[in-house]
């Protein structure tokens, strides 16, 4: 595991694996794309400005690269819905286009349990083989979802390669800055009267487990997420805010004014994503653990309250 390609190294998921990487005595050279500078730092990191939708090929050929990790998503919500299709869909295909023809060993695509999709009838735990129902209208859970039958073709007509697929939760700590953070930061949080649990996995655990996979070269689908669940009050007390709970389908029709107004001092997430805080989305994490025998760091209460803690510090 001498070189890695990652895409999104300047993002959440790659400046984290970065930092974790560039401690990896086996890793010699990574090679990393953005359409941003990158955020962390390592003498290891060769970094290129390139769209994730551009020709990789100049890139790729020639550098022996051993592991690729797609992690080159739009994942916050926006009005354009075309660009983030065509980022995350077309971009996708054009990596895995690319990593096959430059002879990439170990292709790592980061995708997420908003897979499942948000449903009221949901079972209580989702297993890496329950069904894949991404909501159609929430860009990013339907995005999600046709990827992955993407990376099912990918992995029958390129059995040579190795593929290991990600589902992570929402990922937590002191880097969490997302629409779902800013919003649990509000001092008055205005959230549906009927909310289901949430689970997080620490940024420090999924960035230790993805290391993991590639070092021991893991193939197939593994939901990523911590023990334990959440409320959204108790996310909301624990960040010293109150709750102001309203009407589910008021709120709804709300945020989608607000929405459409481009109101982002109110909003920034188009309300099918309320779904997400009505409906239970579980995942189970039996695989992962049994796979690698690993032993989560952080429960979910854990994650965010390290979260927390770094809120508060700011505040301070």
């Amino acid at each position: 595991m001498k070189n890695i390609f990652i895409t999104g190294v300047s993002g959440y998921f790659g400046s984290k694996l970065v930092s974790l990487l560039d401690g990896k005595a086996e890793v010699e050279r990574i090679i990393g794309i953005d359409i941003r500078p990158p955020r962390a730092l390592s003498g290891k990191l060769v970094f290129i400005r390139h769209d994730v939708r551009d020709s990789l090929d100049g890139i790729l050929f020639g550098r022996d690269i051993d592991c690729a990790i797609h992690a080159a998503y739009i994942l916050d919500p926006i009005h354009d819905t075309a660009l983030m299709e065509d980022v995350n869909i077309n971009g996708t295909k054009n990596v895995l286009r690319a990593c096959a023809q430059a002879g990439v060993r170990h292709i790592l695509d980061c995708s997420s349990t908003t897979a499942y999709g948000f449903h009221p009838d949901n079972p209580e735990i989702l297993t890496e083989d329950s069904e894949l129902r991404g909501n159609e209208d929430f860009a990013y859970a339907k995005n999600k979802r046709e990827i992955e039958g993407i990376m099912e073709k990918f992995r029958a007509s390129n059995p040579e390669i190795r593929l290991t697929v990600i589902r992570p939760c929402f990922v937590v700590g002191p880097g969490f800055n997302n629409p779902l953070a800013r919003h649990l930061r509000k001092k008055v949080v205005i959230i549906g009267r009927n909310t289901a649990p949430m689970q997080f996995i620490h940024e420090d655990d999924l960035s230790e487990i993805i290391y993991l996979l590639l070092k021991t070269g893991r193939q197939g689908v593994f939901n990523l997420a911590a023990d334990g669940t959440m409320t959204f009050e108790e996310m909301i007390r624990a960040l010293g805010n109150v709750p102001l709970k309203i009407p589910n389908r008021l709120l709804y029709h709300m945020n989608a004014l607000f929405w459409m107004l481009r109101a982002s001092w109110i909003t920034e997430f188009p309300s099918p994503c309320l779904n997400l805080m009505q409906y239970r989305w579980t995942a189970g994490n039996d695989k992962i653990k049994k796979e690698l025998n690993y032993t989560f760091k952080y429960t979910t209460r854990e994650a965010f309250d390290d979260f927390a803690r770094h809120v508060r510090s700011q505040r301070a």
